[in-house]
């Protein structure tokens, strides 16, 4: 069995949709560009699902903002993940003041 490891976080903006479209298309464009990323990415309008390859990001956009979930089978792995889809992420919203502060879930999940 292996233990995977989650953090949550929410990013409060009335954009979030918005928000959540850009970080997936532009993960799907670096992607396409770097073959050897191995990333891929899935998303509507509400939901999106971001794999790096060293973890996957779950995104959902709420009416007050959108909620992350990261899973990643190390802390490494994990701390990379938050990293990399956090500053996209606040980049992409930096008009907006947008913040993502990762919480620890406890427990994890085993497979």
């Amino acid at each position: 069995m292996n233990s995977t490891l989650i953090s949550e976080a929410f990013a409060e903006t009335e954009r979030a949709s918005r928000y959540l479209v850009q970080l997936c298309q532009h993960v799907h464009l670096v992607a396409h560009a770097n073959p050897h990323m191995q990333a891929q990415v899935q998303w509507s309008g509400e939901h999106g699902v971001i794999d790096l390859g060293l973890g996957r990001c779950s995104l959902r956009a709420d009416a007050d903002g959108l909620r992350l979930r990261a899973e990643a089978p190390d802390a490494e792995s994990l701390r990379q993940l938050e990293q990399r889809i956090a500053g996209r992420l606040e980049q992409i919203g930096r008009r907006d003041h947008l913040s993502v502060t990762w919480i620890p879930v406890t427990g994890g999940v085993n497979e």
